[in-house]
């Protein structure tokens, strides 16, 4: 998984990225590794199954059954159990991908804190998921 992608539904994303290997298919129980997983630890790893596999063709998606490997994709269902990139297998033994990073230094940078101060919850979570995206 390379990038979230946000959704018309309010908090949650699509997982997006290539199938390097097999296929992956709606119902698959995968395991989710994020970024900082060590192999033979239990932290930033999960073991759930992909609710929906779609195909993502400019603001349009398309739910389809399974996408073999070398495809691009979305996945459903993964968006909590990962912050920006990760790795998906079933492979018990597997290791991550090495992480993209990218060199960007910061154009702007703005304070910001909410006008009423019971909004404070609310702000920290539209950061949170701006972060995310």
């Amino acid at each position: 998984v390379s990038k979230m992608v946000p959704t018309s539904d309010k908090g949650r994303f699509y997982a997006f990225g290539r199938v390097f290997s097999g296929k992956v298919a709606t119902g698959m129980k995968a395991r989710i590794m994020g970024p900082n997983y060590v192999p033979g630890k239990k932290e930033d790893l999960a073991e759930k199954s992909i609710q929906r596999t779609i195909l993502m063709m400019g603001r349009y998606v398309e739910a389809i059954e399974d996408v073999p490997a070398g495809n691009i994709c979305g996945l459903v269902g993964v968006d909590q159990f990962l912050v920006k990139t990760g790795t998906i297998t079933t492979f018990k033994d597997a290791h991550n991908l090495k992480v993209m990073k990218f060199s960007v230094s910061p154009v702007v940078r703005v304070a910001v804190e909410p006008k009423n101060p019971s909004e404070l919850p609310k702000l920290v979570e539209g950061l949170k998921r701006l972060a995310k995206s």
